[in-house]
């Protein structure tokens, strides 16, 4: 609010702080007297008496927990469309936090942002917000073919007529400049105006959930890296997510920021006689950049660094393991698995079994305001990521192949999985019945350490074969 529009000062009292350069609300009540006094050139204690008066013209009510709580309820939980995900997450999205989803290329942040996009549209009842989406794009186009596969396969889209591309609102973001713009006036402007259309109009969706892709890519810089450019990127990003938190509280939205990641490498101190009492920051980093439920997976971390993620209120990483699963599914039975070659013990995949391996990922959430670190493995298939879980049968001990999650979002299974424990490798998932028939051509590996020692005295080397062996280079 600027101090010229206020009735509480004098004229006199305005081109004083006019003087001094300070012209809104925010620069009197934020800056101490002290530093006002010395721009303007009077006593602090006449600062101090318009602080008073600006102060009592205009007093902040706090609310209390029951008007907080009364309708309208800003605030709710929106469902991420797989069970275990949301158990994983805490019930799912809460509206007034900020969520960052980083990871590298082709490891599933789009499909999960545009699946959210979507999901946010269906009702309370449905585990939705009843709400639309605000989907901002740092570079290229919003996939809409995309979109519309995802509402035609996943089970609560497709059988819901409230969710459509009508309700998704997109900008282009070429630059950090004018995603500043969009933060603090034509988003506010936009969210206020929707919620204006949705009094008269119930049929109309007011905003609830806004996604930035991606915030790291407005950052690409040609310039050489130097205490200059590092200090305007905090800047940056310190009023980029002052902006967000504004909106997330104010409105109640969900703010899911889609980030990139980085090679992260091991840094040996400086000072060795130090670094055992010292707490570097390469000694921080590794527990709230990096994910570590798999070995290799901390290779990445998060970018934008420890300014931006002392601003964000859960950290979410999706990487590429490079394993490939036989996926089965509750309702089929008879599944096509992979055998072993018993002459030579390599491996052979049938042609017609190539097509039924499937690329499996990994989410991991680092960390949380509401919930604990965990993980889980998930594939991205036409309904977007699906998370995988591990059965493990009570009466052989024998590991299955990971089931793809059927169950409805929002009802959480009985027995929730290890999430992290990480799937078997292809080609040492054997059926029940060819671990309990001994006449099977497949090869298990044993179970216990009694097993694995009879399994090594079969091929025990004898007295025999070493009198046998020559010893002669030239035979």
């Amino acid at each position: 609010m600027s101090l010229a529009s206020l009735a509480a000062l004098s004229s006199s009292q305005k081109a004083l702080l006019k003087r001094g350069k300070i012209t809104t609300v925010s620069d009197l009540i934020l800056t101490p007297a002290q530093d006002i006094a010395r721009k303007c050139r009077v006593s602090p204690l006449e600062i101090i008496a318009i602080v008073d008066a600006v102060s009592k013209a205009h007093q902040i009510h706090p609310l209390t927990l029951e008007e907080l709580l009364a309708p309208p309820n800003l605030y709710g939980t929106c469902t991420s469309g797989d069970a275990r995900l949301d158990a994983t997450l805490g019930g799912g999205f809460r509206t007034g936090m900020i969520w960052e989803v980083a990871g590298e290329s082709a490891a599933g942040k789009t499909q999960l942002a545009l699946r959210m996009s979507l999901l946010v549209q269906l009702s309370t009842e449905l585990n939705g917000l009843a709400g639309s989406a605000c989907y901002l794009l740092t570079s290229g186009k919003l996939p809409t073919s995309r979109i519309v596969e995802i509402s035609q396969h996943h089970p609560l889209l497709a059988s819901s007529d409230e969710c459509g591309l009508g309700d998704i609102h997109t900008m282009t973001i070429p630059s950090i400049d004018f995603l500043i713009q969009t933060l603090s006036s034509l988003l506010p402007n936009f969210i206020e105006q929707k919620l204006e259309q949705h009094k008269l109009k119930a049929t109309v969706k007011p905003v609830r959930l806004v996604v930035i892709d991606a915030l790291g890519e407005l950052f690409h810089s040609s310039d050489k890296t130097s205490t200059q450019t590092l200090v305007k990127r905090a800047k940056n990003v310190n009023e980029i997510s002052a902006h967000l938190h504004s909106i997330a509280s104010r409105y109640g939205i969900i703010v899911i920021v889609l980030n990139e990641v980085v090679d992260a490498f091991e840094r040996a101190s400086d000072n060795e006689e130090n670094s055992v009492d010292a707490l570097s920051y390469a000694n921080q980093s590794k527990w709230f950049a990096r994910a570590h439920s798999l070995p290799g997976e901390d290779r990445k971390e998060a970018s934008l660094g420890l300014v931006w993620a002392n601003q964000i209120n859960a950290r979410i990483m999706m990487s590429r393991t490079g394993r490939r699963r036989y996926i089965t599914s509750e309702d089929s039975l008879n599944q096509k698995r992979q055998k072993l070659d018993g002459k030579h013990g390599t491996r052979i995949t049938p042609s017609d079994q190539i097509e039924s391996l499937e690329l499996v990922r990994r989410l991991s959430v680092v960390f949380s305001s509401v919930s604990d670190p965990g993980s889980l493995d998930y594939i991205v298939d036409a309904a977007g990521i699906i998370s995988l879980e591990e059965q493990k049968s009570t009466e052989t001990g024998v590991m299955k192949e990971p089931v793809a999650s059927t169950s409805p979002a929002g009802v959480i299974p009985d027995a929730t999985p290890n999430p992290q424990i990480a799937p078997l490798d292809v080609g040492f998932v054997e059926s029940e019945n060819a671990v309990n028939d001994p006449s099977s051509d497949s090869i298990t590996a044993p179970d216990n350490e009694e097993e694995w020692e009879a399994f090594w005295d079969k091929d025990e080397i004898t007295e025999e074969m070493y009198l046998a062996a020559s010893l002669d280079p030239d035979k």
